[in-house]
């Protein structure tokens, strides 16, 4: 069973989770992404929420929302491998949505990169469909852009 919890953006759990992900994106793109910084480009006073998932007591999912112009954002989704298959990031995507729409957002956008294939696949299943890229990611080599109209708005 999930625990699901609100956190600060700077909760340890969840930065250590963001910093593991920019551990397998680095192994991933076969580049550095700033691991000592996997936050970077992102202002802490953006964020609307952040998400943490606990099994056993132990962080095994994350994600945030940020305020982006007019929309709100999923940032740093991001669910440990050995937790993976178990329908915890559709959770996690549920939770932040009901959330967006809770801050009124009508839509949430999202950035991946073209080798997150299982990502990509997978917001796609919940009906991302691609958008132009977003003005911090023109530019990002790889970049994908989606947005998702929310309900209830």
């Amino acid at each position: 069973m999930t625990e699901w919890r609100e956190v600060g953006f700077d909760d340890l759990a969840a930065r250590a989770l963001r910093s593991q992900m920019s551990a397998e994106m680095n192994e991933l793109y076969g580049r550095p992404r700033a691991a000592a910084q996997p936050d970077a480009g992102i202002d802490p006073d953006s964020v609307l929420v952040t998400i943490v998932g606990d099994e056993v007591g132990e962080p095994v999912a994350t994600a945030s929302l940020r305020q982006l112009g007019a929309d709100v954002e999923l940032k740093r989704m991001y669910v440990v491998p050995e937790a993976r298959g178990r329908g915890l990031a559709s959770e996690l995507l549920a939770q932040l949505e009901a959330r967006a729409t809770a801050f009124g957002a009508t839509r949430l956008v999202l950035h991946a990169g073209e080798r997150q294939r299982a990502a990509v696949d997978f917001y796609r299943s919940r009906g991302y469909a691609p958008i132009p890229l977003l003005a911090p990611y023109r530019g990002v080599p790889e970049s994908l852009c989606f947005a998702r109209a929310l309900a209830g708005r």
